[in-house]
């Protein structure tokens, strides 16, 4: 489960159960001077073997207690090499390390100290002193003797015969020590080997039997090996970031630990006879670490194809001219080789291998990638298996078995993996491979998004499924997806809405980038699980649907009115019977929403439509056979402007950048100048607070009267007992950031005409405005806008410009307009949203005298209620509110401190 309790620094002694968010690869170093370990992180291996108990073989080791203690010097066996030196006896400490040599380690409480409410201890890896040098450390933690019979016991033996001889060190009957946090082992055996003449080391584990009493809680042991520090190159961790991931996700860092140590915890213990090898580096050491393909290959949809692979020199020389070669056997074959010019020591790089052909026979291939023989063979081949069918797609190698499973641990947290085609396709299933689990229901999501995010992270929601069960038992469920088109580079994401669901996954590492990602909210923030120890290829499938015709091509938009617009395009050229033309507002997903209008010929008049409003339009063919083509891309428009329609909609927002083809104003803004002497308002571009355009009231200086001059908005529809709350940012002339040396006055009324006399309510009275940078004007400004709360109807409001004779000219943009929900007349005030509708989904989170304690609270819903932003914002601050991933659409706001709250509408039109 990728749920993980991370460490926190060494410094603060705090232990924080972080989840995903702080999942950082471990390896941070200091700088030391000292020679470099002849063992690499490269070189170590996990793998599953064989535990066998030493039972009565071999010599009990004796110490003075079972708790803290270092053993007199043992007999290896034979001449053991290490860190440059040559070892025949070693010392061990019951907290579950040996240090090489006939000296003991500086002291007997050799463990780090992670917990509040732990006993004292030396941290081994960062630890200076001279005698903590040349560690092996199995499970270094604070022990002491288990519940087994007999106690703790301490044994050591040689087997073998020269020059292959294997020396066995074993901790038998030991349990970790309850501090800060509860035991989570009543008694664990594991056991460290050294072997003559390679030099291999291994850490074997057998079975730890869980802790009956207490939390089932993380820890954080001590797993490696050190050689004459703690810098990068002097040592090689084991890291496990996930306390309940399986032993076998263990991977291996140099340097110091970072948020993470090898994280445990009693449900999830190691398998018997997992391994840990330490190997020492060989001076020609090449290996295939990885080969990025799919499992299941659909033709001709996800094709070409290139098969990717990741080539790392574990020598301790440089390469040069290494030759990777790509052999496809079975069904298809296809070989290709590529030539690395230069490979330093310790350095991977990617490969990417010439593409498949377009089309491939279904079947079953093998896929292999391999090196030339070097003083390693067993790392220079590397294979995958592939099953190439007509419609389904993984990443899952049909030949490779599962490690574990995997989940957020958040409710409305999510997984995602990101596929990417040739094309746009269908998708008409998606298959989840569960392993069993510990809880007896779990209900989760399917969710399509495309990759429209920062940097190609998911981006837009395309498609949410019903809520789906799964039970205890291990699972392969299908869900049914309504034959939804997904553009090319796309993510399939597996939503938590209560339990981790225990998704399956593979061991890949390293893990290909720009693919896996997590969530903590399945909709922001979205992570990659690449900046993560854990090296997840989730068992995800899917199927695709080749359409049985053509999509129809060019679509235009022409002869738009302010309710029709003409959309032609040209028909498919065979296989269609019709066409669905299909509209909606900028950012509607066609497949699940928007208005459809069946045609059987080009051109198509759209009727019905609002005027000065924005949409897309998609076409698709019908085909003969059955079903539909893929849509066309979006093609945008906007209908002509009417000035006598109402706005409808809040939020209202009103920026001045759009402007009608071949009008001055945007649509339905009016001006008056009611005093006659030619100055008024109008569209500038000398000043604006954002985008490209202000509204400005140009002054006649030096010979102006007083002013008497207005804009009003176009009507606005309101709703009787609704509160409406104004906000805009304003402005007088001069130097930004510098006094005018003009004095500005303007107000603010609303009423039910866009005329001088109609405007009947006073909102807002400024008559000092010598700011010449732009102010925001709002519920809880100096001086602050009033609340609007007309009767039901159309009402106008009025911008009036009344400065005295001869003063300079004065600035107004970025008007907005929400309806308000509050708890709290102060919040009310105080919290303004800008711009409102956003075409980016980033809106300024203004907040100013809500005389807030702390952060304020920040959730945003969407209209089935359901959480996609959680945050938190500051008082008298301008706070980013980023919901840029979210698709386009009506959300919720609500911020609250304490027991009040305010909500309100924001919108996104992408």
């Amino acid at each position: 489960m990728m749920q993980s309790y991370t460490r926190g620094s060494t410094l603060s002694r705090q232990l924080r159960q972080l989840g995903l968010t702080a999942l950082l690869v471990g390896g941070a170093t200091v700088a030391a001077q000292a020679q470099t370990l002849n063992y690499t992180a490269f070189a170590a291996q996990n793998v599953a073997g064989t535990f066998t108990d030493l039972a009565a073989t071999g010599t009990v080791i004796t110490t003075t207690s079972t708790d803290d203690a270092n053993s007199a010097a043992q007999p290896i066996g034979f001449n053991f090499s290490y860190n440059g030196a040559t070892f025949s006896q070693f010392v061990l400490n019951t907290n579950g390390l040996i240090r090489l040599g006939a000296d003991a380690p500086s002291a007997a409480n050799l463990f780090a100290q992670y917990e509040n409410g732990q006993a004292t201890g030396v941290d081994p890896v960062s630890s200076t002193a001279a005698a903590d040098v040349n560690l092996l450390m199995p499970f270094n933690f604070d022990l002491e003797s288990g519940t087994g019979t007999g106690g703790a016991e301490y044994r050591v033996t040689t087997t073998g015969t020269a020059p292959n001889q294997v020396c066995t060190i074993q901790w038998k009957n030991v349990r970790d020590k309850t501090g800060g946090s509860s035991a989570q082992y009543d008694n664990f055996t594991f056991q460290v080997k050294l072997y003559q003449t390679t030099n291999y080391i291994e850490f074997v584990y057998g079975t730890a039997t869980p802790a009956t009493t207490g939390t089932d809680i993380a820890r954080y042991p001590t797993v490696g090996i050190k050689g004459s520090g703690s810098a990068s190159g002097q040592d090689v961790l084991a890291n496990k970031t996930s306390s309940a991931a399986a032993w076998s996700t263990t991977t291996f860092i140099t340097g110091q630990y970072g948020t993470s140590t090898h994280n445990y915890r009693r449900t999830a213990g190691p398998d018997p006879g997992r391994t840990y090898r330490f190997r020492t580096a060989l001076p020609n050491d090449a290996s295939v670490a990885a080969i990025y393909t799919y499992g299941e290959i659909a033709t001709p949809a996800a094709l070409p194809h290139a098969v990717r692979t990741v080539i790392t020199n574990v020598g301790t020389t440089a390469r040069t001219n290494l030759v990777a070669t790509l052999n496809v056997t079975g069904a298809n074959t296809f070989t290709d080789t590529k030539t690395i010019a230069t490979l330093a020591a310790g350095a991977s790089t990617t490969v990417t291998f010439a593409s498949y052909p377009a089309t491939l026979a279904v079947g079953t291939n093998t896929v292999t990638v391999s090196l030339p023989a070097d003083d390693n063979t067993a790392n220079n081949t590397a294979s995958y298996g592939q099953v190439v069918t007509t419609n389904r797609i993984s990443y899952t190698d049909p030949n490779g078995t599962f490690d574990g499973s995997v989940g957020v641990g958040q409710p409305g947290g999510a997984l995602a993996a990101k596929y990417t085609l040739s094309a746009a396709t269908t998708i008409s299933d998606v298959v989840l491979n569960f392993s069993a689990s510990t809880f007896a229901s779990t209900n989760y999501q399917v969710v399509l998004y495309d990759a429209t995010g920062t940097g190609g992270i998911p981006g837009n929601i395309l498609y949410t499924s019903p809520t789906q069960n799964r039970t205890a038992a291990a699972s392969t469920p299908t869900i049914a997806i309504p034959n939804v088109q997904v553009p090319a580079a796309f993510y399939i994401g597996v939503k938590e809405l209560d339990n981790n669901p225990s998704l399956n996954y593979q061991t890949e590492d390293p893990l290909r980038t720009a693919t896996y990602y997590y969530s903590l909210d399945g909709a922001t923030a979205w992570t990659s699980v690449n900046n993560t120890s854990l090296r997840t290829r989730l068992a995800i499938e899917f199927g695709t649907i080749t359409p049985g015709c053509t999509a129809p091509t060019a679509v235009a938009v022409s002869n738009l009115t302010t309710t029709t617009a003409t959309i032609t395009f040209t028909p498919a050229a065979s296989g269609s019977t019709s066409y669905q033309i299909v509209y909606g507002p900028i950012g509607f997903n066609p497949a699940t929403s928007g208005t459809t209008v069946t045609a059987t010929t080009s051109p198509v008049t759209l009727t019905g439509l609002a005027s000065s409003s924005a949409y897309q339009v998609y076409v698709r063919s019908t085909c003969t056979t059955s079903g539909f083509s893929l849509f066309t891309a979006a093609v945008g428009f906007t209908t002509a402007c009417d000035p006598t329609v109402a706005v409808t909609g809040f939020p209202y927002s009103l920026n001045f950048d759009t402007l009608p083809t071949g009008q001055l104003l945007p649509c339905g803004v009016t001006v008056l100048d009611a005093n006659a002497d030619g100055a008024t308002w109008a569209i500038s571009k000398a000043a604006p607070n954002s985008g490209v355009n202000s509204m400005r009231y140009t002054s006649s200086f030096p010979t102006s009267p007083v002013a008497n001059d207005w804009f009003f908005t176009p009507p606005l529809a309101t709703t009787a007992g609704t509160r409406y709350q104004l906000a805009f940012r304003y402005r007088g002339e001069g130097i930004a950031n510098s006094p005018s040396t003009y004095i500005e006055k303007l107000e603010v009324k609303s009423g039910t005409a866009a005329t001088a006399a109609g405007m009947t309510n006073t909102l807002y009275t400024n008559n000092n405005i010598t700011n010449t940078s732009y102010q925001l004007a709002n519920g809880a400004s100096t001086p602050a806008v009033a609340v609007l709360q007309p009767a039901a109807g159309n009402q106008f409001i009025g911008f009036h410009a009344i400065s005295d004779a001869n003063q300079g000219n004065l600035y107004v943009d970025d008007l907005s307009i929400s309806t308000v929900l509050a708890t709290s007349e102060v919040l009310m005030r105080a919290i303004t949203v800008f711009p409102n509708p956003s075409t980016t989904g980033v809106f300024d989170l203004e907040i100013h005298g809500a005389n807030a304690k702390g952060a304020l609270d920040v959730t945003v819903t969407n209209t089935l209620g359901q959480r996609v932003y959680t945050g938190s914002a500051r008082d008298n601050y301008t706070n980013t509110l980023d919901l840029s991933t979210l698709a386009a659409g009506i959300y919720h706001l609500q911020v609250r401190t304490g027991d009040q709250y305010l909500t309100r509408q924001v919108s996104i039109v992408k």
